[in-house]
């Protein structure tokens, strides 16, 4: 891991890249909980390992990270969608406060 770059263990979701957390439901096409993910976040690019690979943001590619959440504490995490895939990556995590503080820190915009 780089000198200046953060990292959480949590859970994710892939889910269908137009799909809102303001949605009564949405279809999770592949889920795993934590603590089977990691997110990394660098200044450049972020990094989310699951059991299903790895899903890469970078400046150039990113659309939109947005805060999600479903339910306090128990469904609380941050959405990312990219143009080069079709899902966005919901990164579950027990502190995403913290993961949002850490994204900011690192020159990424939140909506």
């Amino acid at each position: 891991m780089a000198e200046d770059e953060f990292s959480s263990r949590g859970g994710v979701a892939h889910v269908g890249a137009r799909m809102t957390a303001r949605g009564r439901s949405f279809v999770i096409h592949k889920n795993a909980t934590w603590p089977f993910a990691r997110l990394r976040v660098g200044a450049e690019r972020i990094l989310i390992t699951s059991l299903f690979g790895t899903f890469e943001v970078t400046r150039a590619n990113l659309v939109a990270i947005t805060r999600f959440r479903r339910m306090p504490v128990l469904a609380d995490g941050v959405r990312f969608a990219t143009s080069d895939h079709e899902d966005a990556v919901i990164f579950w995590a027990l502190r995403a406060e913290k993961v949002c503080q850490e994204l900011l820190r690192r020159g990424w915009k939140i909506r």
